[in-house]
């Protein structure tokens, strides 16, 4: 009987490790997407009268070098979310189809056009894009993990590190699909199992 019950100890803390390695490997990402970007509305967006639009850029070219690939993303990367914001800031949703790739992306940029709160234009010189690393970089789609600070757009609460889906197009460019908060997120099924016919 001893043994019988060194044997069910034995197995019971096998079970615990199991249990604990499961949680370790899986950390504690979330289980759901990042929210889609949210604007402040504390007041009225100021008027402009430039008449200047942000298009994004054309970057089909794929590097083998790593850090060149890294930049290249960067590149694509910061230029969409500047499109984004830009639109939202000029009320422009005509502007939308070029940067997103998913209706919730498209109903965020609408509902906070006109109601937004911006500090500063949206531009490449008051957005930044740092990306850490690409955790995925597939013809069919390329996940990004990255920092984006709107900070001298939006105000100090607006630095934050995601992991940002982006699907090509047929043109080798590329569209905002989903953000994530952390690479340890279930962010692979936005590439192998979305429905991609979910476009605006």
């Amino acid at each position: 009987m001893a043994g019988n019950g060194r044997i069910a100890i034995a197995f019971g803390l096998i079970g615990a490790m199991v249990v604990a390695l499961v949680f370790l490997l899986l950390g504690d990402g979330d289980d759901e997407p990042a929210a889609v970007p949210t604007i402040p509305v504390t007041g009225p967006a100021p008027t402009t009268t430039a008449t200047t639009t942000t298009t994004v850029a054309d970057t089909t070219t794929t590097s083998l070098d790593p850090d060149a690939r890294l930049a290249e993303v960067e590149r694509i990367l910061e230029d969409l979310w500047v499109a984004w914001y830009d639109a939202v800031y000029r009320e422009d949703d005509s502007a939308l189809a070029d940067v997103v790739a998913v209706q919730p992306m498209y109903d965020a940029a609408i509902s906070a056009m006109g109601r937004a709160s911006f500090l500063a234009v949206p531009s490449d010189e008051t957005i930044d894009v740092e990306v850490y690393e690409i955790l995925l970089d597939r013809p069919d789609c390329l996940v990004v993990h990255f920092r984006r600070d709107l900070r001298p757009v939006l105000g100090p609460d607006s630095l934050r590190d995601l992991v940002q889906i982006l699907w090509p197009r047929a043109d080798g460019s590329y569209r905002l699909a989903r953000s994530w908060s952390s690479p340890a997120d279930l962010w692979q099924d936005d590439c192998d199992l979305m429905d991609r016919t979910d476009i605006p």
